[in-house]
């Protein structure tokens, strides 16, 4: 049975044992900017960069100055080198 691929869920991504709570998320442009991903009180995670709670989508957005080209998750990589868009692509290439 395969997966259907679904929308892009970082809460998702750490219940699977994608990424870690607390592991340091890279901007792939300038790898000095990075963010970390942190559980909210809801039982979200999102990520923490200078101090402010917020989305990749709209830390993305900041980063760069415009709304990101492509997913969001194309514009952060952990720190083997993979963005989190390839881990989400590879989540259900191995499911299929």
């Amino acid at each position: 049975m395969s997966k259907k691929k679904g929308k892009f869920d970082l809460s998702h991504m750490v219940h699977e044992g994608f990424v870690k709570e607390g592991q340091v998320l890279y901007f792939v442009s300038d790898p000095s900017k990075s963010c970390k991903v942190a559980k909210q009180p809801s039982g979200d995670y999102k990520v923490i960069a200078s101090g402010e709670v917020t989305t990749l989508h709209l830390l993305a957005q900041k980063l760069l100055g415009q709304d990101p080209p492509g997913h969001a998750s194309k514009w952060f990589r952990v720190e083997g080198g993979k963005t989190l868009y390839d881990l989400w692509q590879d989540e259900y290439a191995e499911a299929a």
